[in-house]
């Protein structure tokens, strides 16, 4: 849809003056800038509309974003999907601006947020980004943020990010993949999880890396390692088959229950 020429000032005025006016006030019904548009969809203020005021907001706001904080994070938590969607698309323009100053802000907003796919989005549209942009600081934030929030939806969302980067930055695969490590021991069942998927997702990158990291744990004993070693298993290589075939001779049961799901993958892909 095409907003008319007329509206967009309308919207524009009405959002300066909201921000001017009403925030100053604690008054955060933002809905008062486009309520009076004619047009609806499903009951709804088209999507559009949202979107515009959502970008004349962030004009304001990144210039002088402590003075917006508590309105962006009352909106997110309590003004249902437009205003978690302009929380969201404001974020990401001022995050990116100002890089490392409003990291509590979407942090905070990771641990109030119950709806995975709402978590997936703050992920999508502001770290994500800022993981392209600002690496060195940014993956140490995300991996910092699975050990500071410890919820099943954010660790999930938390290594999915790193994996949708590491296609994007191959040469950044080496360094994720080592500042993990410290995880292996966890017993976080989604932080297992996490390793196993950067482990697939390293070997689409650079197999060279992911058969390094076999040849690196090959010796081990820890159980613990070994079931996140079996679950990654992605090629049926020699490296691989004696790998398994040590663990096979375990005595201990989890190492063998773990070589046993090994087996079963390893029969289920080529011999390389």
């Amino acid at each position: 849809m095409i907003i008319t020429y007329d509206w967009q000032q309308r919207l524009k005025k009405d959002t300066l003056d909201f921000l001017e006016h009403k925030i100053p006030d604690k008054d955060y019904d933002f809905e008062i800038i486009y309520n009076a548009y004619p047009e609806r969809v499903n009951g709804e203020v088209p999507q559009p509309v949202v979107t515009y005021v959502a970008k004349e907001m962030r004009k304001v706001i990144q210039n002088d974003p402590d003075t917006y904080i508590d309105f962006l994070l009352f909106i997110q938590k309590n003004k249902g999907d437009y205003g978690k969607k302009i929380f969201n698309y404001v974020m990401s323009k001022v995050a990116l601006k100002h890089p490392g100053n409003y990291d509590e802000i979407f942090r905070k907003a990771l641990k109030d947020t119950h709806d995975k796919s709402e978590i997936k989005k703050i992920y999508d549209n502001i770290i994500l980004p800022l993981l392209k942009k600002y690496p060195d600081k940014y993956i140490d934030d995300v991996i910092n943020t699975v050990r500071q929030v410890p919820k099943d939806d954010v660790i999930d969302c938390a290594f999915t990010t790193l994996c949708k980067y590491m296609k994007t930055n191959e040469v950044k695969a080496k360094t994720i993949s080592h500042k993990i490590d410290s995880f292996w021991n966890s017993e976080n069942k989604m932080i297992r999880n996490g390793i196993v998927q950067i482990l697939k997702n390293l070997y689409k990158i650079d197999k060279r890396l992911y058969r390094d990291t076999y040849r690196s744990y090959q010796s081990t004993y820890n159980p613990n390692f070994i079931e996140i070693l079996a679950d990654s298993i992605s090629e049926n290589s020699q490296l691989i088959r004696e790998i398994v075939e040590r663990w096979e001779k375990s005595g201990n049961i989890r190492i063998k229950k773990a070589a046993h799901t090994a087996e079963k993958t390893l029969k289920k892909l080529k011999r390389t």
